[in-house]
Parts: structure tokens; sequence; C-alpha cells
């Protein structure tokens, strides 16, 4: 049977060709045309659609393509018994095609970050306006045209950045390494969840210290292991002493320069001690040398992997805190028996890392760049925390400081329950993106209070903000 062409609208947007698929795919969709029928010649529904005929044949051809029309030599295009979109009415599954909620998904406890991307007093972003911008600009110009860097690239990551790395981490951090122990990431978060895959597996006993890095948190529940928390909240950092409750830990994740968020260090006796501790239990510790750049004190102290001479420790790093967060780059050193697997799990989880911002990173590196940056900014850094602790003691004086030496937080406690979690919305709706205490405890008492960027805001927008937080606290106040 040929069918008639009956009543044709073109809807008047989008070319004739696109109106045309979806004035023909409508009527298929909607069986107005019988299945088995044959569609008018090519020629005939151009002359009817006053259209081109190659506009008409190139719309059945895609029809053709996509399963709608069957395409017979000698007969023209016939339409086919079941549409694609119709298939599971057809077969009696509509209710699994169009009831997704009855589908189970997983979150793993996870959750996205919510509200404006950035904001003032967000912690672990670092003062943009002070980075070099057109010195980085420059150096891209350099490589944007270099055809090596837009293939494929190594697993292990762009040498000279490994070669830079290595070279500054020997001489900054005292990490025993050279460049085949290193692993290029997209971030240390990747770097994280790749050290948590290459060291358990589901159901393995793990550890962390609380208050602690949510980020981690969630990459410990996306590896499904069994976590435990370790307190990690006094100027010490993480508590040696509770460590006899891990026996049969297979990895301990630890921020020993400079504990996230509290900010404790961890003095040279405890970090012995832990490193005793994790060779006698087989323990691999991961060490995420959180903001180690920007101690205000004394210079960074020594890295746990160089103090094991590189064996049994794996360590973290990136550039989110020393160049930018978009950039995206982070690193691991590892003992080198275990860069293999290492390397393979990137590969497997995140293909390859982008060649283009490793060699601008290897050149900033390289030429001197970053060194003088890294100067530059633990100058303005403790010039900013200096004035951030005088306007807490002046306008929240009640408030216990922690984290007052390094980096580019400070978190307040206080000495009454706070409804941190309320404040700290009600401060994202003027702009400020500061972060509830509460949301790094997992373990342990209760804590409220709040973690305060200081690195990407200026003196008058540090000195705004804590003058409405501390209009704000009285409000949210639990009684």
């Amino acid at each position: 049977m040929r069918i008639e062409l009956g009543s044709f609208f073109l809807s008047g947007e989008g070319s004739l060709q696109q109106q045309l698929y979806q004035a023909l795919r409508e009527k298929l969709l909607t069986e107005q045309w019988p299945a088995e029928a044959l569609l008018p010649s090519s020629r005939q529904l151009a002359l009817d659609l006053k259209l081109s005929r190659n506009t008409v044949n190139q719309v059945l051809q895609q029809l053709v393509a996509e399963g709608y029309l069957l395409g017979q030599p000698g007969r023209g295009y016939q339409v086919l018994a079941v549409a694609p979109d119709q298939f599971f009415q057809a077969s009696g599954h509509a209710q699994v095609a169009l009831a997704p909620a009855q589908i189970t998904v997983f979150d793993y406890g996870v959750t996205a970050k919510t509200g404006p991307a950035s904001g003032l007093l967000q912690t672990g972003v670092p003062d943009l306006s002070a980075f070099p911008f057109a010195l980085w600009q420059k150096l891209t110009q350099r490589h944007s045209g270099r055809s090596a860097l837009a293939g494929m690239a190594d697993a292990m990551g762009y040498l000279p950045l490994r070669q830079a790395l290595n070279h500054y981490l020997r001489q900054s951090r005292q990490v025993l390494c050279d460049e085949d122990c290193i692993v290029i990431t997209p971030g240390a978060q990747a770097a994280l969840f790749i050290a948590t895959k290459l060291v358990s597996q589901a159901g393995d006993k793990v550890a962390m210290e609380s208050p602690g890095y949510p980020r981690l948190r969630q990459a410990l529940q996306l590896s499904e292991a069994d976590i435990h928390y370790i307190d990690a909240s006094s100027d010490s950092g993480l508590a040696t002493s509770d460590l006899n409750g891990l026996n049969g830990c297979k990895a301990l994740f630890v921020t020993p320069a400079h504990q996230y968020p509290m900010g404790g260090i961890m003095p040279l006796s405890e970090r012995l001690h832990l490193l005793e501790w994790a060779r006698q239990q087989h323990c691999v510790l991961v060490e995420d040398d959180y903001d180690s750049e920007f101690q205000f004190k004394h210079r960074p102290i020594a890295s746990l992997q160089g103090l094991a001479q590189g064996q049994g420790v794996i360590y973290v790093g990136s550039f989110s805190k020393t160049l930018f967060p978009a950039l995206r780059l982070g690193y691991l050193v590892l003992p080198k028996q275990w860069v293999a697997k290492a390397a393979a799990l990137l590969q497997a989880l995140y293909g390859d890392v982008a060649l283009l911002p490793q060699a601008v990173t290897a050149d900033f590196m390289l030429e001197g760049h970053f060194g003088r940056h890294l100067r530059k900014m633990r100058q303005l850094y403790q010039h900013k925390q200096q004035f951030c602790l005088q306007l807490i003691a002046k306008f929240l004086p009640e408030a216990k400081l922690h984290a007052r030496y390094a980096g580019l937080h400070i978190s307040l406690e206080f000495p009454y329950e706070v409804a941190d979690l309320q404040l700290t919305a009600e401060l994202l709706k003027a702009g400020y993106r500061v972060q509830p205490l509460s949301r790094y405890v997992f373990a342990g008492p209760a804590r409220t209070g709040l973690v305060i960027g200081l690195a990407n805001s200026s003196e008058q927008q540090l000195l705004s903000g804590v003058q409405f937080i501390a209009r704000l606290l009285p409000l949210y106040k639990k009684v």
C-alpha cells in the first residue's frame, strides 16, 4: 500500500532539512502511517512539499539509518513495523522505560557542592588576583602549537614535570624520590582515590582523621572501605596515643604537616612513633601534604615519606593551593614497586592527564617562577592571616582559634553550640562561602564553628565578612 502525504506542516524553526526530518519522524512515531506502507517517491515528496529532491533524500536516508524506514531499490521507502522509540510499548515494557524511579541507583553517601561555585571567604582557594596570569599565558602560548602535546600521554605523566617535581620535593619537603616514583593525576582528589584503590579493597579496614577532609571520606566511601576515625583535633594533629585501636588497618590517611581543618602540626617524636606503628602493623600511610608550603612560624617540616626513606608511605600533593584550583593537577609519590599499579589505576579511572597544562607547569617550575611565586604568596598569606586574627579578636573574641600558624584558612570553635549549617547557609545567601566546622567531624564529640578561607579575599572583604558573621552569630546560638 502506498500512502498519501496528507496534512503536512513544517514548523518554521531550523533549516528546511531539520523541519522535514521532525515532521516525518512525528508521523512515524504517532503511527499516522501504517506499518509496511510505502512512502511517496522522493521526487513526488519534493514536488508536493516544494523542496529540493536532495533535501528530501537526505532526510529519508537519515530515517533509514535510524531504523524508522526501510530503503528498497526499485520500491522506495517502506515504514518499518516497529519504530525504535516505540519498542518498549510494543514489547510490553512501557513501565520500565517510563518509570526511572523504579530503577536502583547508588550514591554511596556522597554529595555534590550546592549553590554558587565560588564565594568570599572560601576555603581552599589561593589569592587568584596575585597570580601571574600574563606570564602563565605566555608559557601557554609557547606550548599551545606543539603537536606532541595533542596526542596521547605517558601513563605516569609528562616527564619534564615529573623531573621538576622531583627536584622541588627533594629540596623543599625532603621527599626521597626520583621522576620514576611520581605519577601525575588530575588533581589531589584523584590522587587520593587512586591511593585508596591501591591499598585497600571493599570491606578493608582503613582509617582517617576526624575532624578531617570530607572529600577523602568520599573517596573511601566510593571504595566501600570500612572507615575508622582517629582524633586529630589537637595542636599536634593526629593522636598517636589512639593508634592501638587500629589493629588490622590496611591504610591510615594523615595530614601531618598541617592538619585539615584544625591546623595541628605533628611533632617529630609523634611522626616517628606513627612510622614505627605503621611498620609493625604493615599499614600503609597515605600522607596528604595539605598546605605544607605555607608555614608562617618556621620552614615546612620534613615529610613522613622522607623520614620513612620512601617506603611504606604514599605522598599526595597538588598545585591547587600553590597555583590555582582549576589547573586540576595533582601527584602521587610512591615506592617504585607500586608505581606501575598506580599508573594502571589512573588509566582505568581517568585516562590520560591533559598534557598542555603539565608542560606549562613544568616550565613555570623549571624557570624559577614557581619558587618566586611561593615566596611572594607566603608573605602575603602571613599578612592576611595576622589581619584576620586581629579582626576575630575584635569582633569574635569568644572564639577558640585553630589553624593559626599555617595555611589558607582559620577554624573557629565557640564555647557554645552553634547551628553552623544554618549559619553558613545564611552566609552563602550574602555571597560568603564559609564552611561549617561540623561538616568535618565524623566521630567523637560534636564540634560546631566556622572554617574561614582568608587567601582569596581583600582586607576590606575580610573585615566585612567577619563583621557580618559577628552580627549573625547570636541568631544561631543553640540554647
